[in-house]
């Protein structure tokens, strides 16, 4: 490519992002763009694709030190210098536009320095300030049933840094780097809270090797990967009557979202592989099988306090339509069943269904009712 080609596509990059192209906003377009401020005069793309592969995506290339990047190939300090400074910008700049006072020691109850779990159990959601990640849309591995297997071992601790070196150290792979990289995706996908929290770590240990345990981390996992959860919507959720799609329907459908990135087989993989390891799906070589499922009852109630946080009275509706519950794959003619089974067990104060008013009460937060969750399950 000549020079005056690099200089068209570094401006070209830039226009396409200015005016808010979706292909501009894929994780390999951003670091790309990235790089072409830290590195003048040489074509970067190739470099984007490789740092792509080496980190899995975007988050975890940012949170990388920079003495740890500077050992990539093709990265010097200019560039682990640029991506450190939109790391901490997003860390501390980028919670619904609001600039964090004074941020340079760690504050408990941040992405930094997580809070008791006293202090927790207390808190309630609208209180604590979740760090915001960049939307990725390809993602090149699951791990969720690397995460399952593991949660339910984690030590009793909230520092992330100790959770992250648990993670890696309890992996089956060979390479330190890989191990690394795959602590990584568990770590921002099950606590997208930037907290290693109680209710995570206390249901995983009171459900081991359970299809509710399944369930709560699968649920995590649309949390943090949107695209996991588009995708259920629009291929599962849409051929339910079928029960059943090609893995190169998959392919097509990533190809028509994505259509200026050429591998999209491993998201293909990972994405089926999130579904297989949390029983939403049976998967074998050219399709995967699907039905509703039945409604376990302790993850369903750590989801609907995911979703309704705060202690109060809502409309039934907005459970039912709720995209997450819907993403769940539980059978919609039994959430209104689960819900009476939960106020039976004191999870739920009041179920209300008068004319055409249907409403619903919780008395917990979140982590009061894993502690329900788990009180019960030790009285049975």
């Amino acid at each position: 490519m000549s020079v005056t080609d690099k200089k068209g596509h570094r401006q070209r990059l830039r226009d396409r992002f200015a005016s808010g192209q979706a292909s501009s906003h894929s994780e390999e377009a951003l670091i790309e763009l990235l790089l072409t401020y830290a590195i003048p005069q040489k074509d970067v793309k190739s470099l984007a694709s490789r740092l792509l592969a080496e980190y899995g995506n975007l988050p975890s290339l940012l949170e990388t030190p920079i003495e740890k990047l500077t050992r990539s190939e093709g990265i010097k300090e200019n560039s682990a210098v640029l991506f450190k400074l939109v790391d901490w910008i997003r860390q501390n700049y980028g919670i619904k536009g609001s600039v964090k006072e004074t941020p340079t020691p760690p504050i408990q109850g941040t992405f930094f320095e997580p809070a008791p779990r006293e202090q927790i159990a207390r808190t309630s959601p609208k209180q604590k300030k979740r760090i915001q990640r960049p939307g990725s849309g390809m993602f090149g591995k699951a791990m969720l049933k690397e995460a399952i297997r593991i949660l339910p071992s984690l030590p009793e601790s909230e520092s992330l840094d100790e959770i992250r070196s648990f993670v890696r150290s309890n992996l089956h792979f060979s390479a330190e780097q890989t191990r690394e990289r795959n602590a990584s995706y568990i770590i921002r996908r099950m606590f997208p809270e930037g907290l290693a929290d109680y209710p995570l770590r206390a249901f995983a240990k009171a459900f081991p090797d359970t299809q509710e345990l399944r369930d709560v981390c699968f649920y995590r996992f649309l949390r943090a990967e949107p695209l996991e959860l588009e995708a259920v919507e629009d291929l599962i959720l849409t051929n339910l009557g079928t029960g059943k799609l090609t893995r190169d329907r998959i392919r097509q459908y990533l190809k028509e979202k994505f259509p200026e990135i050429r591998s999209i087989g491993d998201c293909g993989q990972a994405i089926v592989d999130a579904l297989s390891a949390a029983g939403i799906v049976n998967a074998d070589r050219t399709k995967i099988s699907f039905a509703y499922r039945d409604i376990p009852l302790p993850s369903f109630a750590f989801v609907l306090h995911s979703e309704f946080p705060e202690p109060g009275m809502y409309d039934i509706r907005k459970l039912v339509e709720s995209r997450m519950i819907k993403a769940m794959l539980w059978n919609p003619e039994r959430i209104l069943h689960s819900l009476y089974e939960l106020r039976n067990r004191s999870l739920v104060s009041k179920v209300s269904e008068i004319d055409n008013i249907r409403q619903f009460t919780t008395r917990h937060t979140l982590a009061g009712a894993v502690e329900q969750l788990i009180s019960g399950r030790e009285k049975a």
